[in-house]
């Protein structure tokens, strides 16, 4: 068997964090379409795949996938919720949502980047608060952009823009946690 040399194995190693960067990505366009209507912001599978960038990417790449995601849809591509796209929707009413996303991915990224982890040790534990955390700042710029763009009073936007949603990102959440660690990248969640 032939041996590889270091720059070859550095050279396959951000071949593989691209590709999983792309196909995460990817991931996050096809989720995104599948959504349950609920009022004027729709529940979406879309968080299920940002929570799984930020398990399985370093920081920066989780960042680009995120970044891929809003640039795939912001040129016109219909992979935001109902299968829209355009910068129409990045102004719309889940556009305070949107400009957040890359919160619930790059968080929970940088809390696995480190050796040790500070809340108690706990990898994974550490890594759904940093996503958690993205997701309530997600929640409190949406609601403020729902709430200017709808012109109703930000607690009309908070009962119709996030409190439908707990529940179902909060599962989602669970599912990317308990996910993450049997998918490739994942063993950072161990």
């Amino acid at each position: 068997m032939k041996q590889i040399g270091a720059g070859q194995a550095a050279r396959r190693r951000r071949i593989a964090e691209m590709s999983r960067t792309a196909l995460l990505c990817a991931v996050i366009c096809v989720l995104s379409v599948i959504t349950l209507p609920v009022g004027p912001v729709p529940i979406t599978l879309g968080t299920l795949g940002l929570f799984l960038a930020g398990f399985l990417l370093p920081p920066r790449q989780a960042l680009l996938c995120v970044l891929g995601y809003l640039l795939l849809g912001a040129v016109g591509l219909p992979v935001f919720s109902s299968m829209q796209g355009g910068i129409g929707v990045l102004v719309g009413v889940t556009g305070g949502y949107l400009w957040c996303y890359p919160l619930p991915a790059v968080l929970p990224a940088l809390v696995l980047r480190g050796k040790d982890t500070l809340v108690l040790g706990k990898r994974r534990f550490a890594a759904v608060l940093g996503a958690a955390c993205g997701l309530v700042v997600c929640y409190a710029v949406g609601t403020v952009w729902l709430s200017f763009v709808t012109e109703v009073p930000f607690s009309a936007a908070l009962w119709s823009g996030v409190l439908p949603f707990i529940p179902f990102d909060a599962v989602k959440l669970a599912a990317a946690a308990l996910l993450a660690p049997r998918l490739p990248g994942g063993e950072r969640m161990k």
